[in-house]
C-alpha cells in the first residue's frame, strides 16, 4: 500500500473515531495526529498510531457550545 499523507491518515481517522463517545477532533501538526479527548477512559479504545503516523492525545474535558 502506498503511503498516505498525514493530512489524509488524520481526515481518515477523524471519520472513523468522531462517533466514539468522549472524541471531540482530531487535527495533526507535523508528521503527528492528535486526538481531543474528553476523558483519560477513551483513549483505550483509541489506536497509538495509524497509517504508520504516531498518534498523540490531549485531555481537553467536556466541551460546550456557547449560546
Amino acid at each position: 500500500m502506498a503511503q498516505i499523507t498525514v493530512e489524509e491518515a488524520a481526515s481518515r481517522l477523524r471519520r472513523e473515531i468522531l462517533p466514539i463517545k468522549g472524541v471531540v477532533a482530531v487535527s495533526h501538526v507535523g508528521n503527528t495526529i492528535i486526538v481531543y479527548v474528553e476523558n483519560a477512559e477513551v483513549i483505550r479504545q483509541l489506536p497509538t498510531a495509524y497509517y504508520g503516523y504516531p498518534v498523540t492525545f490531549k485531555l481537553t474535558g467536556p466541551i460546550v457550545t456557547l449560546q
